[in-house]
């Protein structure tokens, strides 16, 4: 070290403990195969390789990083509720979480010194761990003569169906090496994060800032909130607290939410439009935004001139708020996923509609959503911070989505923390998304008073210093 140059705090100890989300895991596959109602999804059978049941409480891990100078630095492990699904990792679990940390995470962090979060970020999400997973057999099946074997001609549609029945021939257990839970890099960079802001005496957001070379944070980032099953109440309260973007409304029972032919999400479309106007009043023009979890491909078949019919329909029923519409589809790749989405937004833009399409499923990583940008795939993006790993890949994407002229919903999952929460807001003042999720939980109030709060506080602390 040069003499007289600042000693910077060390990381002394990583600490782990169990850790429970505000919401739950849910196999959206056996939802979406048949209702289930919400008292019998804590033992409905799964159908999602991980799960144990329909519906579980959200596992965790909160990491601690003890430093040099007796001040710890907390993160908090979970994944998204939907796991195990379009490219995502599998559902989460508190115990092998724990071990990770402890004989992976731990050694590669202890005894660091906290020079700089964008390093150590990066280090945490290129960790890999062994691991044994369930593959199925490679076949090999005998020809006669050229091209296709008799046998596989004749066993063909049998061995189709059992595709798609997911029984596709036998399975072995294998060794593997694989990246460390999306989870665990999620917790511990924020754990990262917020031990160099301590470390520099900093907010979060600043340190954000300084790393990637952003303005100071001046302004708070207008908040889209999420209403989870009770779709109507739920929906009155982010009126009642005026909400930028409402109400997420999640599709989890196609034909009682959505309708065959897409009549009942035309009836609540109605009901919602009309409760804006006499609660909130001329002045207070929210978006109304919908996932809808694929289920409008599901109701047409995955053709898009379909969709855009129904599209319109539900564009006019929202007037005259603007409307837009989350994961119409949900296909069985990343390239399927964004040809359909560039052809309906193609769709839409030749018919002079004003409806907005959100990319989520198969937006996972950072090149997942730069492939989403650079095809002109979707008009916003929802960036789900615990699927994206470390935060550094989730502010990178920020930054990726506003260069290509992309709208971003800095989101996540209703499942995480407080902790992880308040780490979102501050990366949402640092890099100034169009919205950011309120989260945890689907209670609405707890979870926009939460983040609305968050942002208010650090911009005071940031306004004071500077002054």
């Amino acid at each position: 070290m040069i003499p007289g140059m600042k000693k910077h705090p060390t990381i002394a100890k990583v600490l782990a403990v169990p850790a429970v989300g505000a919401g739950y895991y849910e196999d959206l596959a056996a939802l979406q195969a048949k209702h289930v109602a919400l008292p019998q999804r804590f033992e409905a059978p799964a159908v999602t390789p991980g799960f144990r049941a329909v519906r579980e409480v959200a596992e965790g891990v909160s990491v601690g990083l003890l430093l040099s100078t007796g001040q710890v630095a907390w993160g908090d492990c979970l994944a998204v509720s939907y796991s195990g699904r379009a490219g995502r990792d599998p559902v989460f679990r508190t115990e092998e979480g724990l071990e990770t940390i402890q004989h992976i995470v731990a050694p590669t962090l202890e005894g660091r010194e906290l020079v700089g979060f964008r390093d150590l970020a990066r280090d945490v999400d290129s960790l890999t761990e062994e691991a044994e997973v369930t593959r199925k057999v490679p076949r090999s099946e005998p020809t006669s003569g050229e091209g296709v074997s008799r046998r596989a001609l004749i066993t063909g549609p049998a061995r189709l169906l059992q595709v798609a029945r997911g029984e596709d021939g036998p399975t072995e257990q294998v060794t593997v090496t694989r990246n460390v839970h999306t989870a665990i890099r999620y917790g511990v960079s924020q754990a990262l994060l917020g031990a160099v802001a301590v470390a520099r005496n900093l907010t979060m957001a600043e340190v954000v800032a300084d790393e990637w070379r952003l303005p100071v944070p001046a302004a708070a980032v207008p908040i889209h909130a999420q209403s989870g099953s009770e779709r109507y109440y739920n929906a009155e309260k982010m009126i009642a607290r005026r909400v930028a973007s409402l109400p997420h409304a999640l599709v989890d029972d196609i034909p009682g939410q959505v309708g065959k032919d897409g009549a009942e999400m035309t009836r609540y479309l109605r009901w919602l439009s009309k409760r804006i106007g006499t609660l909130g009043g001329d002045d207070y023009q929210p978006a109304i935004h919908l996932d809808l979890h694929g289920a409008l491909g599901e109701i047409h078949d995955n053709d898009p001139g379909k969709m855009l019919g129904q599209l319109l329909a539900w564009e006019l029923a929202a007037q005259p708020y603007r409307l837009r519409i989350e994961s119409p589809v949900i296909l069985d790749s990343r390239r399927a996923q964004i040809k359909t989405m560039k052809t309906l937004r193609e769709y839409v833009h030749f018919r002079k509609m004003k409806v907005e399409l959100v990319a989520d499923e198969w937006a996972n990583t950072l090149d997942d959503i730069q492939a989403f940008v650079e095809a002109g795939a979707a008009d916003m993006i929802q960036i789900k911070m615990p699927d994206l790993g470390s935060i550094h890949n989730t502010i990178l994407a920020v930054l990726a989505c506003k260069a290509g002229g992309v709208s971003v919903l800095l989101g996540g999952s209703y499942a995480e923390t407080d902790l992880s929460a308040r780490v979102a807001a501050h990366v949402a003042l640092a890099t100034q998304p169009d919205l950011v999720m309120a989260k945890p939980g689907a209670g609405v109030d707890e979870a926009i008073s939460l983040v609305q709060n968050e942002m208010m506080r650090t911009l005071a602390r940031i306004q004071a210093t500077a002054a």
